[in-house]
């Protein structure tokens, strides 16, 4: 899931989108608001260098919903869909938004955080493109380092560019240290600031294709729940979005996180 941690000032409403299909949306998911479109729609996975060819302009993260009684996926959390006719709004259970909303409005609406380039994500990192439940790979080394130079271990769930992904020490004597790595292989991780400990087989490790400062990054493209993590399988300039990484904690498995702002590309309406 995503949330802001900093520089949004304040909390808006809007209408989840009902023209190119009935939306659903759910709390922690990236948003765009499409040209075309009558309301808020989820981010898709970038396409082109920047999203060059998907042109999203990225508009927030959704933090609540306008249902009385929320509904709640086991997989992905709480989400509202739209509905678009007089039946399905009448029959619906809503408490008052706020804003330019009147409180009796029966559409669909979700509560945001707005986005800019100056605002600090927080974001689960996951290791699957599709499936929420994946942690990115366990690494268990079985050649190891006197001189903290690499390892050779269990293939990681990427293909690493050198300098553009980050190795951190779950356990062993380098645990809880963070290294850029150099190599490009699947299995054999190399390094220009070695270890400041020697590195013995069955220490363990994990890989996510960032690193502090500029680098790509891409969403998840599960069907019907797009926007809700970082796909840490991909760490490919053709079709990624660009961030600027601030921090990390990859210290517990399945709960890993980046925190990052988006580059201001991303916001430029004459892209849409």
């Amino acid at each position: 899931m995503f949330k802001v941690i900093s520089g949004t000032p304040n909390k808006k409403w809007f209408p989840v989108n009902m023209v190119s299909s009935a939306s659903t949306l759910y709390v922690g998911q990236l948003t765009q608001f499409p040209i075309a479109d009558n309301g808020l729609a989820p981010l898709a996975a970038a396409t082109g260098a920047a999203d060059t060819s998907g042109k999203q302009v990225i508009h927030s993260v959704v933090t609540g919903t306008n249902d009385l009684s929320p509904t709640f996926d086991a997989t992905y959390g709480q989400y509202i869909t739209a509905v678009d006719t007089l039946a399905l709004q009448g029959a619906r259970k809503q408490f008052g938004a706020e804003g330019m909303f009147v409180k009796g409005d029966p559409q669909a609406l979700v509560e945001v955080d707005l986005i800019t380039a100056e605002t600090e994500i927080q974001a689960n990192v996951g290791g699957s493109a599709t499936v929420k439940t994946t942690a990115p790979t366990l690494l268990t080394v079985t050649t190891g380092s006197a001189t903290g130079a690499g390892f050779t271990s269990n293939a990681t769930q990427f293909t690493p560019v050198a300098q553009l992904c980050t190795v951190y020490c779950r356990t062993g004597a380098n645990a809880g240290i963070y290294r850029i790595s150099l190599g490009t292989s699947t299995t054999v991780f190399t390094f220009t600031t070695l270890w400041p400990k020697a590195i013995a087989v069955g220490d363990t490790f994990v890989a996510v294709p960032y690193r502090l400062g500029m680098c790509y990054a891409n969403i998840n493209t599960t069907s019907g729940a797009l926007g809700l993590w970082l796909n840490g399988t991909a760490l490919d300039a053709t079709n990624s979005f660009i961030i600027n990484v601030l921090k990390m904690d990859l210290s517990e498995a399945g709960k890993e996180t980046i925190n990052f702002r988006f580059h201001s590309v991303h916001f430029d309406l004459t892209r849409a």
